[in-house]
């Protein structure tokens, strides 16, 4: 990399907000690890289910309120749209071959599917119509973030000129967390194409960190101190309840289980990202931050490499055995599969760039090319 191409990558990511990268991070390693479960009859890590239960109280709320801290809508429409299709559709279908690839292997070597312990597929034809209707498991976050961006993209030019902008976001806000988490409790959230009602979880904690980014932004190491000690008490005690509430057969009174939920996964992001504030912003974090759509995207198939080589080498009865051994374990596979997405990202970055939301890289040309033409242009390294 020469001193032109060096200069170029720190204007960039001088740019970015480090702590952000990192939030990221720990976001997406939170992913990995909720999905150290599996699926289906899975028999891995049977001791880590509470863990990974909390874990999921937060994780995805957490990547939408991060979301929002860079959500910008004032741009006109035709260049937010292609932007946000360009970043969040393409990169749908793009990481969707795999479920292809799991279609092709349903057809071919059905018994091979069927030692996954993965949840259960349907038909080609019905797993097919699955990814063309955006009801594909595993990458809902594409489709659902772009819904609930392009409708608070709406909302912010319906209302930016109106005095009641300030008080109405936050009652749409927590209306759509509402809907959201009583839509998950039901399963209703599954009939309805393209992830459209998933979008009311992203128009709330898009939303919620897009409101807030100001201050969050703006705080210093002591109120992130006491904001983290405040969101932490509150997160345990919202869990807590959360644990036991009864979220099965409650009618109307719905609306009010859900309550601590919809307050766990509010203070559990704000908990992350007030430790991240605090943290150092390590470059193997921020880098797994900075290519989030890449991890995201192979999260699935990474994860099962980094469970067939690792248990290849480890006897699965030995592991689920010993609880410190499934901690063990259970990271040392999502090291691996991190590692695996890591020797992806640049390859993906170079010759896939359409379909991991990027704009096409440019490279220095040579001082021949460049003295028969304007100055070179320098682009991503």
């Amino acid at each position: 990399m020469n001193l032109q191409q060096m200069q170029g990558t720190t204007a960039k990511n001088a740019r970015r907000v480090l702590w952000i990268d990192a939030a990221k991070g720990i976001a997406m390693l939170l992913v990995f690890y909720g999905h150290l479960g599996g699926a289906g009859d899975n028999p891995w890590f049977p001791n880590l289910t509470g863990s990974i239960w909390v874990v999921y109280l937060f994780h995805m709320p957490l990547f939408f309120i991060l979301s929002g801290l860079t959500f910008n809508p004032n741009k006109d429409f035709r260049t937010f749209f292609v932007s946000r299709f360009k970043r969040l559709i393409i990169p749908y279908f793009f990481f969707s071959i795999y479920a292809l690839g799991k279609i092709l292997l349903l057809i071919i070597a059905p018994s091979v599917v069927g030692s996954f312990h993965a949840g259960a597929m349907g038909t080609p034809l019905k797993e097919l119509g699955n990814i063309l209707l955006g009801n594909t498991n595993g990458l809902w976050f594409f489709l659902a973030l772009f819904w609930g961006e392009l409708a608070l993209y709406g909302l912010h030019r319906l209302t930016k000129n109106s005095k009641y902008h300030q008080s109405m976001l936050p009652i749409i806000l927590a209306f759509s967390g509402l809907i959201w988490f009583a839509v998950s409790f039901l399963g209703t959230y599954k009939y309805v194409p393209f992830q459209l009602l998933h979008a009311t979880e992203a128009i709330a904690f898009v939303g919620l960190g897009w409101m807030l980014a100001p201050a969050i932004k703006a705080c210093d190491k002591q109120k992130a101190v006491y904001s983290l000690i405040l969101s932490t008490v509150a997160f345990i005690a919202f869990a807590f309840l959360a644990r036991r509430t009864e979220t099965h057969n409650v009618g109307w009174w719905i609306l009010l289980a859900e309550l601590p939920y919809l307050c766990a996964a509010v203070f559990g992001s704000f908990m992350t990202v007030f430790a991240v504030r605090l943290l150092p912003s390590w470059r193997w974090l921020t880098y797994i931050g900075r290519n989030t759509m890449i991890f995201y995207g192979l999260n699935g198939l990474s994860m099962a490499i980094a469970r067939k080589l690792v248990f290849t080498l480890i006897a699965i009865p030995l592991v689920v055995s010993h609880l410190a051994l499934q901690i063990v374990v259970g990271l040392i596979v999502i090291a691996v599969a991190c590692l695996i997405c890591a020797i992806a990202t640049p390859i993906l970055n170079r010759w896939c760039w359409w379909g991991v939301g990027l704009p096409k890289p440019r490279f220095s040309r040579t001082p021949t090319q460049a003295s028969a033409d304007e100055p070179t242009s320098i682009g991503r390294p």
